[in-house]
């Protein structure tokens, strides 16, 4: 299958109401338009009450060498690279 499009890196910050604390998380999306990619992540994740940020760029091969195919919204694991 081939992307049409590039995907983009999404930052989300959530706040911990109990510890008054954000959590960041991290996000591969393969959305080409950075409205696009901010609706996916949120829809995906369904918070509410976030930031939710485009930080960078992906190329389409780069998204095809990671399986993702048009519309996928990929956690970042923990210890693995933001971007390409």
């Amino acid at each position: 299958m081939k992307l049409k499009t590039d995907g983009r890196v999404v930052r989300l910050l959530t706040k911990h109401l109990a510890e008054e604390e954000f959590l960041e998380q991290w996000f591969h999306v393969a959305v080409g338009d950075d409205e696009g990619a901010k609706v996916a992540v949120a829809r995906t994740t369904k918070i509410e009450d976030a930031v939710i940020e485009v930080v960078g760029h992906i190329p389409a091969p780069t998204l095809l060498g990671w399986g993702m195919t048009e519309g996928d919204v990929r956690l970042v694991l923990p210890g693995e690279p933001i971007g390409t």
